[in-house]
């Protein structure tokens, strides 16, 4: 059942992108600005689908264009949208719809189409704080962007004895932790008395295998998305590489520890209570924000040492 007269936050496509909307959600409810619908690609939307952040979770059919999405907004007679895609369909569509309230950023040209907009990529700070000073435009003494605290409500058998999580899978090879360095970390974790939970998609499932060996819990793309927050959520802590997972982990409340390399953790570093951004310092080529590494050896990532990162996980572990 879609509530009539309620607010449609926009979900994007991607997993991180998704998993930084969560804050945005809880913050929405302690407003108490009335019925929360979520809307858009089938596979994010899914991961909030029967759970205390929204009350309705509406996938689409497709790819739908701007004036099909007009028509779902006018026929909910939506009060509000909220988009942060950096897309211009959600943001016209809105506009066709004629909804009373069009919040969302400037990119991709769907600033106009905005009652209440501002710029995502030339802000500064963590990306959650910009999609706040956007809110702030329509609420002037909006509260805190608060951590999400994401509960899946979902069950899964895991381990009895204290566990980390590694997701050594990334969209870009530029952003991926060496494997080896993974596999080293993993067997150090198991020596220390922890098991090893090893998740990502199914295209990642080779870079999963060797991390996992037969020491690990190899999940990759045996778990649906909440089973795969449920893993994370239960975890002592969790290390990836600047990729969905490790914003679903911080998400979820989780010990969180990502790892940089052509990518800046100022802007990017997971949203939570205890997570961390790492990378190595003094490598005049990053970050280069390149999918593709053109450094022999790629010392932006292969310099940061399973050691360090042990130690600092440790640290996170421990408080």
């Amino acid at each position: 059942m879609i509530p009539p007269h309620a607010t449609w936050v926009r979900f994007p496509r991607f997993v991180g992108d998704a998993a930084m909307q969560l804050p945005v959600l809880r913050l929405l409810r302690e407003m108490n600005i009335g019925p929360i619908v979520v809307w858009g690609p089938k596979l994010t939307v899914g991961l909030v689908e029967d759970t205390w952040f929204c009350d309705a979770a509406l996938p689409d059919e497709g790819k739908p264009g701007p004036f099909a999405m007009a028509r779902l907004l006018r026929e909910h007679q939506a009060a509000r949208c909220i988009h942060f895609p950096k897309s211009l369909r959600p943001a016209l569509a809105a506009w066709l719809a004629r909804v009373p309230e069009r919040i969302g950023v400037d990119e991709s040209l769907a600033g106009p189409f905005n009652t209440h907009s501002g710029p995502f990529w030339a802000a500064e700070g963590p990306f959650l704080l910009r999609y706040h000073a956007v809110l702030a435009r329509r609420w002037p003494d909006l509260p805190p962007m608060p951590h999400a605290d994401f509960d899946p409500g979902v069950a899964v058998d895991r381990p009895l004895e204290r566990y980390l999580c590694l997701m050594p899978g990334s969209v870009w090879p530029s952003k991926a932790w060496p494997t080896d360095h993974y596999r080293t970390l993993l067997l150090r974790a198991r020596t220390e008395g922890f098991a090893v939970a090893v998740l990502g998609s199914g295209e990642e499932a080779g870079t999963c295998a060797l991390v996992a060996g037969a020491e690990g819990i190899n999940l990759c793309g045996r778990t649906s998305l909440k089973e795969a927050a449920a893993w994370l959520r239960g975890a002592a802590a969790v290390v990836g590489n600047d990729s969905g997972l490790s914003h679903l982990a911080a998400a979820c409340g989780v010990p969180t520890l990502a790892l940089y390399g052509a990518t800046d953790p100022s802007g990017s570093t997971p949203w939570g209570p205890h997570s961390r951004g790492l990378r190595q310092e003094g490598i005049a080529c990053a970050p280069c924000f390149k999918p593709a590494c053109f450094t022999p050896g790629q010392p932006c990532l292969a310099g940061i040492t399973p050691d360090q990162v042990w130690n600092d996980l440790m640290r996170l572990v421990s408080g």
